[in-house]
């Protein structure tokens, strides 16, 4: 089965299958140049295609503190760098430590999502990332959002990431 919807200058196409090992779903956006060819290039962070049969492994969110923590949290127990970019790397750190610990690497990586008390750090954020996601040829889908506050006053970054489990 296949389906076109027309939103503004994209098509999105859906191919669902059902398999032997189960129900399958693809999706990817297909623009339309000026001679009516269809191209697959979207912005990077729009989306992953990844087959839906695929083991997958989810990383809780986790910030600039230690991975292995007391809770609750005691707060002159808690240090963690005051600046975003040495947040940023203790987050990115934290969840490498989980990526190589399932044999898992940052291009298995499908989807992050960040909650950030301050959008204005986001370019900050974005380039630390960027030493771990050290290839350009596509970033995993990424969702921000403005929070208020986490669960530690200190901390102004958590992140949660998927992974693919290559197999």
């Amino acid at each position: 089965m296949q389906k076109l919807i027309n939103r503004r200058d994209f098509l999105v196409t859906s191919t669902a299958g059902l398999t032997a090992s189960g129900a399958s779903l693809f999706s990817f956006p297909l623009s339309v140049n000026a001679q009516g060819n269809r191209s697959a290039q979207v912005p990077r962070g729009t989306y992953v295609q990844a087959d839906a049969r695929m083991d997958l492994l989810y990383l809780s969110g986790t910030t600039a503190l230690d991975l292995y923590h007391l809770h609750p949290h005691v707060p002159y127990e808690i240090t963690v760098p005051e600046d975003i970019r040495g947040q940023t790397h203790m987050c990115m750190r934290n969840i490498k430590e989980i990526l190589d610990d399932q044999s898992v690497t940052w291009r298995d990586v499908v989807k992050v999502n960040r909650f950030q008390t301050d959008l204005s750090e986001s370019d900050a954020i974005e380039e630390v990332m960027a030493e771990y996601f050290d290839f350009w040829d596509w970033w995993p889908a990424m969702t921000t959002m403005k929070i208020r506050n986490l669960s530690s006053v200190p901390t102004r970054l958590e992140m949660e990431a998927i992974a693919v489990i290559p197999g």
